[in-house]
């Protein structure tokens, strides 16, 4: 049986030993809600906690790092969940917190035309210590499409976090 990336991006949470997860369902995220969302129901280790807005995702994450010295995780869909993240992600950078945030992107195919919803990222988040994004053909940057590409990507996010 082949393991999607996101079942494999939630073993790599669990094996980190990440057991609260706080996440707000969208398009470019929906996947990973489910994923989550099942995860939860065969009590394998991680609660999923649904906010009612992106922004106090980021808060939430970063104040279980802040209270429990645990890494906060946070999930969003795309470049608005982002966007919502800064100031929870800048809290956790001004308070030197460790807390990563999964966010969701548009398609391979439609990076790059201004499709609804579809932002460089990377431009928007100075600090970031790791960023890790599906790669175009013509981008150096690791493609995580296939879960063997993830556990460096990830890993390293956590350890920088």
């Amino acid at each position: 049986m082949s393991t999607s990336v996101i079942d494999f991006i939630i073993s790599r949470i669990r094996s980190w030993g990440v057991t609260r997860v706080f996440g707000y369902p969208g398009d470019g995220a929906g996947a990973f809600d489910g994923a989550l969302g099942r995860a939860e129901r065969a009590e394998n280790g991680v609660e999923y906690i649904r906010p009612t807005h992106e922004e106090i995702c980021s808060l939430m994450a970063t104040a279980h790092a802040k209270f429990t010295g645990d890494v906060g995780v946070c999930i969003a869909t795309s470049s608005p969940g982002a966007f919502h993240f800064l100031n929870g992600l800048y809290d956790a950078q001004m308070d030197n917190q460790p807390v990563v945030a999964i966010v969701g992107q548009q398609g391979l195919n439609a990076l790059g035309t201004f499709s609804m919803q579809e932002s460089n990222l990377e431009r928007c988040s100075p600090m970031s210590r790791c960023t890790c994004r599906p790669s175009s053909p013509r981008s150096r940057r690791r493609r995580l499409s296939t879960p063997p590409s993830v556990p460096p990507s990830f890993d390293e996010a956590l350890r920088s976090s």
